[in-house]
C-alpha cells in the first residue's frame, strides 16, 4: 500500500503512546520504543569515531563527545543515537552530525538526547529527526520531554511499525518514514477536526442568538483566543506550567463548582481579568479558585495586543456555553481520548525553511483565520471574500525568500553594489557548511564590522503585517546573521590568543 494511503495499526499506535507517555527517560526506554514497540532489530553498536566518518577538526572532536551509536535498524534503515551536552538541543549541532553521519548511513532516523536531562523524572529532552532532501536538508523532528503531547506523534511513528509486516522493503521503510515525519499530513488533520469544532460551536452560538454573523465572528474569537493559550502555556508564563490549561480545567471539575459556569466563572476570568492585570485574589467572588490557581492568575502576563480585550462581539450577546463544549476540546473528541486541542504539540517556534517541528506552530492562527474569517457569506469564493477583508496568509517559504531578498538589497544600498554577490551567498545561506564558506569570504573582505553595525540598526516596517509572519520571518533571519558574526569575532579573538607574535 502507498505510504500516502497507510493508517496507523490502532494496537501500534496505543503501545507507542503509552511508552511515550511512560515517559521516555533513558536510552533503554527508546530502545524498547524502536525493538519491542515498533519490531526493529536490536544493534546498540557504538559507530567508530574516524577520520574517514566524520572528517577533520571540529566534527571530529564533537563526535567525540556525543558517542553516536546504531541503537536498531530494518533492512537498511537505521536508528542513529547521540547524546548532547548543553543547556538545550541544538538544532546546528544536530544538522553537523547528521550531515556527517548521512554519507554512512544514507537512510537513517536520528534520535538526539540531551545529556543532563537522562534519567530525570518528569523524562529527559529528546528529538526524533528525519533528513528530508540532499541538496538543501530539511531537518524534521519530533520533540520528546516534559510538557510535550504524544497522540500525534504516536500515530506518526506507528506507520513506522515491523511487528506485522517484518519483511518490508528498504523503499517502502522510506516512503513510511517521510510519511511519518510530513508536517503537512499533521496540519491538514489538525485544520480539518478544527473545522469540525468550529461549525459544532458555531451551531450552538447561532441556535441561542438567532444571529448567524455574529455566531461565525465569536466562533472564530473564542477559538483564537482558546489556540492562543496553548502557545502561552508552553513558554510557561501560566503558572510555570506548560499544561495549565490541563490542570485549569481539571480543576474546576473537581473544585465542586456548579455545573456549566467554567466559561462564565472560570475562562472569562482568565480573559479578561488576569490578562488585562485586574485579577484580584483577595476579592470575595474570587475564592471559589483554589490557591494555586489564583496565585498563576494574579502573575499572568499582560497582554495588550487586543484578542483578550473585551469587544463588541463579547457585549452583544451573552454566549452561555455548555461544559459539554469544552469536555470537546480536552476530554474527548469524536470517541476517543484526549479532547481536540489535548491531542495536538504547540510550538511556541516558527518553523524555517530547513527545520520544522512535526507540531502547530503560530502560522496555523494565520491560516485558520484567512480560512475561515468571511466563511458565512455565499455567493463567493473563499479567494474573493479573503481578498476583499484583504487577509491572505503568505506561506512560509515566500516569507523566507522575501525577507532574504529585502535584506540583501538592503545592506548592498549600505554597503556596495559590488558586494551584492558576497551578501547573496551568506544571507542565502542554509546548510551550516555554506554558512562558513560564506562567512570566510566575508571575513576575507573586512565587511564583518559594517555589516554587523548595520544588522543592529535596521529597522524593519510591514505596513499591513497582520499577524506578524514578515517580522518574524525578518528577526530570524537576522538573529542567525548576528549569531554568526559572534561565532565569526570569537574564533578571531581565540586565535589571536593562540598565535605566537614575532618581532
Amino acid at each position: 500500500m502507498p505510504a500516502s494511503q497507510q493508517t496507523p495499526d490502532p494496537a501500534a499506535q496505543q503501545r507507542v503512546f503509552n511508552r511515550l507517555n511512560a515517559p521516555i527517560r533513558t536510552r533503554d526506554d527508546l530502545l524498547h520504543l524502536f525493538v519491542t514497540d515498533l519490531g526493529f532489530t536490536h544493534i546498540e553498536q557504538p559507530i567508530p569515531v574516524r577520520e574517514d566518518t566524520f572528517g577533520r577538526g571540529q566534527v571530529l572532536e564533537f563526535a567525540r563527545q556525543c558517542r553516536p551509536l546504531r541503537l536498531a535498524g530494518h533492512n537498511g534503515l537505521e536508528i542513529l543515537y547521540a547524546e548532547l551536552d548543553g543547556d538545550r538541543l541544538d538544532y546546528t549541532r544536530q544538522r553537523v552530525l547528521a550531515t556527517q553521519l548521512l554519507r554512512t548511513f544514507p537512510d537513517a532516523l536520528f534520535v538526539f538526547a540531551r545529556k543532563a536531562t537522562l534519567g530525570q523524572p518528569e523524562g529527559a529532552e529528546v528529538h526524533l529527526v528525519n533528513v528530508k532532501g540532499t541538496d538543501k536538508k530539511i531537518f524534521r523532528r519530533f520533540k520528546l520531554g516534559p510538557g510535550q503531547k504524544y497522540r500525534t506523534a504516536s500515530e506518526r511513528l506507528a506507520l513506522l511499525d515491523l511487528t506485522n509486516e517484518p519483511d518490508l522493503s528498504l523503499l517502502e521503510l522510506r516512503h513510511r518514514l517521510d510519511d511519518a515525519f510530513d508536517v503537512e499530513a499533521v496540519t491538514e488533520e489538525f485544520f480539518k477536526h478544527y473545522k469540525r469544532v468550529f461549525a459544532d460551536l458555531q451551531d450552538r452560538l447561532t441556535r441561542t442568538s438567532r444571529d448567524k454573523v455574529w455566531a461565525h465572528d465569536y466562533a472564530l474569537q473564542l477559538l483564537n483566543r482558546l489556540m492562543f493559550l496553548y502557545f502561552i502555556q508552553r513558554k510557561r508564563w501560566l503558572g510555570d506550567d506548560p499544561n495549565f490549561i490541563t490542570r485549569f480545567w481539571r480543576t474546576y471539575k473537581t473544585s465542586g463548582q456548579p455545573k456549566n459556569t467554567f466559561f462564565e466563572q472560570w475562562l472569562s476570568v482568565l480573559f479578561f481579568e488576569a490578562f488585562n492585570n485586574k485579577f484580584q485574589a483577595g476579592r470575595q467572588d474570587r475564592k471559589h479558585f483554589p490557591d494555586d490557581i489564583r496565585k498563576a492568575l494574579a502573575q499572568a502576563p499582560f497582554l495588550n495586543g487586543g484578542l483578550f480585550a473585551p469587544n463588541q462581539l463579547d457585549d452583544a450577546y451573552d454566549p452561555k456555553l455548555p461544559d459539554e463544549f469544552f469536555e470537546m476540546l480536552f476530554d474527548r473528541f469524536e470517541g476517543t481520548s484526549p479532547g481536540f486541542l489535548e491531542r495536538y504539540n504547540f510550538t511556541i517556534t516558527e518553523s524555517t525553511p530547513l527545520d520544522v517541528e512535526v507540531a502547530v506552530d503560530p502560522e496555523m492562527i494565520g491560516k485558520v483565520y484567512e480560512s475561515l474569517v468571511n466563511i458565512t457569506f455565499e455567493g463567493l469564493t473563499e479567494e474573493d471574500l479573503r481578498g476583499s477583508a484583504g487577509i491572505f496568509y503568505t506561506p512560509r517559504v515566500e516569507i523566507d525568500l522575501m525577507c532574504r531578498l529585502s535584506l540583501v538589497d538592503c545592506l548592498a544600498n549600505h554597503i556596495g553594489a559590488d558586494k551584492r554577490p558576497l551578501l547573496y551567498d551568506a544571507v542565502f545561506a542554509y546548510d551550516p557548511a555554506d554558512k562558513e564558506s560564506a562567512d570566510a569570504a566575508l571575513t576575507a573582505q573586512n565587511l564583518w564590522p559594517e555589516l554587523n553595525r548595520l544588522l543592529h540598526q535596521i529597522t524593519v516596517c510591514d505596513p499591513a503585517c497582520g499577524s506578524g509572519s514578515f517580522l518574524v520571518g525578518m528577526l530570524l533571519v537576522l538573529d542567525d546573521l548576528q549569531a554568526r558574526q559572534r561565532t565569526t569575532r570569537h574564533r578571531r579573538n581565540a586565535l589571536r590568543t593562540t598565535t605566537p607574535h614575532h618581532r
